[in-house]
């Protein structure tokens, strides 16, 4: 029998989703910017148009970035154990799909 997965067997990271947009910052270029959500528990990111995104987790532990403006969104293919820029790197390249 499967377990279900759970948020509680995940390692907890040293940032938030918040830190996370202010790291991306560095990847996606000096005329975007960001903004932490309430309690930092999001990360948004305003792109140079104005194109509003959000980094946050769902239920089961998993990072996405949505485009705020379009509704779509997507996973983030790292894991809880990542360092932050490696999670900022992923974040600048699936803003870049979701434009």
């Amino acid at each position: 029998m499967k377990r279900p997965v759970s948020f509680h067997n995940h390692p907890v990271p040293t940032f938030t989703p918040y830190d996370v947009a202010k790291a991306a910052l560095e990847h996606c270029g000096d005329q975007w910017g960001a903004e932490p959500g309430p309690w930092a528990t999001t990360g948004h990111l305003r792109a140079w148009d104005g194109t509003p995104f959000t980094i946050g987790a769902n239920p089961t532990g998993e990072l996405f970035v949505r485009n705020d403006q379009l509704g779509d969104a997507l996973p983030l293919p790292v894991k809880p154990t990542d360092d932050l820029d490696t999670v900022a790197r992923a974040v600048a390249e699936i803003v870049g799909h979701l434009y």
